[in-house]
């Protein structure tokens, strides 16, 4: 069995408490729901008799206590006996079957007294009083049939009941509510346990034995609620947390060249949807601003984005390839927003992406770009089925792999280390986006800038 980390389980419940509030919600107004207007009411009506001694003598011995005691319970069986109780169905003219009426009869003894109770339900709180009464009189009566004795009287006599025996609404309302937590708890942990996507940054170093290159908070909330889109957040939040996370995988690319120049770097991920596109737009943005001259390729020739995220023509990298003309490179490159960012868009959606890839004229562009850009940025598409970013790994310096907290199964992203590990590609590291940011702390960087 999987070993569950308990703050970690802890922080997964706070995260999905809408859900286990909703589960209660819901429960509580099915529970609600069902007690108001769809559970029958019934209502209970109780008599009691009481065992006496027979004999006309003023004083009661031990022996008379005794057998009336003894004779509680056969007196009990025969409350509930046929002869008593379709008796009580022909005198009343109940709609009843014995076997019904036997069901919402109940007798009980109190403690070790000569005291018997005789509760009866009915969904008409009259009807249950008359039918209480009713068996206690024709039970008397049976009694002196058979015993040939009159030990029997009626203690209290039922009376008609003001609520439903069966409808506590502030006790049911407490119990549909621990019943509806208890089952989104349920739900959250088995979630939390089947659950095979990376949790957290600890996960990922732990169980990928890679370096993590920077991780990136969420910033999902912060880009819907301010609007921006698919704009480059580096330069229109340049005092965020999200900026800093970016300049941090600056920084640690740098360090990482201690023993290498490294110009051309693969950024690559196992599945769509990670944010791929979303970092290299970024971190070639940062690399911009730190005075370096970077040039992006969009290498996701099926499905790259780039020319939406910088609002470029579409008139790019397949087309050039296809081509073959490299003297008009430069045709090819456009300018953006950002100083010293160039780029090279995906272009039309060609059939053969792979060889593309793989020709003589992709490898003779990066090399042209080399002698010109301090960096050479790839953006280029998922590993998981596709062979084009393994082709790539072979022609960079580094290689990056994008993962997304909640979303990237660590199953997926070990085999995309494998698959650039098989191919000896030059694998820098691990990125892990989409990181949540914790609870109480604002999104925007508390240090000041000049």
């Amino acid at each position: 069995m999987e070993e569950i980390d308990l703050k970690e389980f802890i922080d997964y419940l706070l995260k999905e408490l809408a859900v286990i509030l909703l589960f209660a919600v819901v429960t509580l107004s099915i529970g609600t729901f069902y007690n108001l207007y769809l559970k029958t009411p019934m209502y209970k009506s109780s008599t009691s008799i009481i065992l006496a001694s027979e004999n006309n003598n003023t004083s009661i011995t031990q022996t008379d206590i005794n057998i009336n005691q003894n004779l509680v319970s056969t007196y009990a069986e025969i409350i509930k006996s046929k002869a008593v109780l379709n008796k009580t169905i022909s005198f009343l003219d109940l709609d009843y079957t014995f076997q019904e009426l036997a069901k919402n009869v109940s007798v009980s003894a109190i403690g070790e007294t000569e005291i018997i109770n005789i509760d009866v339900l009915d969904k008409d709180a009259r009807t249950a009083q008359k039918i209480a009464n009713q068996i206690a009189i024709i039970f008397m009566d049976k009694v002196k049939d058979i015993y040939n004795m009159k030990n029997v009287n009626i203690l209290d006599r039922a009376e008609v009941p003001i609520k439903a025996d069966n409808i506590h609404l502030i006790r049911e309302t407490i119990l549909y509510l621990i019943v509806g937590l208890f089952l989104g708890i349920l739900y959250t942990f088995l979630r939390f346990y089947f659950d095979r996507n990376i949790k957290n940054v600890s996960e990922v170093e732990a169980k990928m034995d890679l370096p993590i290159m920077g991780s990136v908070r969420d910033c999902t909330k912060i880009i819907k609620k301010e609007n921006h889109g698919d704009k480059l957040l580096i330069s229109v939040m340049p005092k965020s947390n999200f900026a800093e996370d970016v300049k941090t995988i600056r920084t640690n690319l740098d360090f990482s060249k201690v023993d290498q120049s490294i110009k051309t770097i693969l950024i690559t991920s196992s599945i769509p949807g990670e944010g791929k596109s979303f970092i290299s737009a970024n971190l070639a943005a940062s690399f911009a601003q730190n005075n370096k001259k970077v040039i992006l390729i969009d290498c996701d020739l099926r499905r790259g984005v780039v020319h939406k995220r910088l609002n470029v023509n579409n008139i790019g990298l397949s087309n050039l390839i296809a081509k073959g003309d490299l003297s008009k490179l430069d045709e090819y490159i456009q300018r953006c927003d950002v100083k010293n960012l160039d780029i090279i868009t995906r272009g039309v959606v060609p059939p053969n992406p792979s060889e593309l890839l793989n020709s003589k004229a992709f490898k003779s562009i990066l090399k042209l770009l080399e002698e010109y850009y301090d960096y050479v940025i790839l953006d280029g598409p998922p590993v998981t089925n596709l062979p084009d970013s393994l082709i790539m790994s072979n022609l960079v310096d580094k290689a990056l792999i994008v993962s997304s907290i909640g979303y990237t199964p660590l199953s997926l992203l070990q085999n995309t280390k494998k698959s650039l590990e098989n191919v000896h590609a030059p694998i820098a590291g691990i990125i892990v986006n989409r990181v949540p940011i914790k609870k109480g702390g604002y999104y925007y960087s508390s240090y000041k800038y000049e």
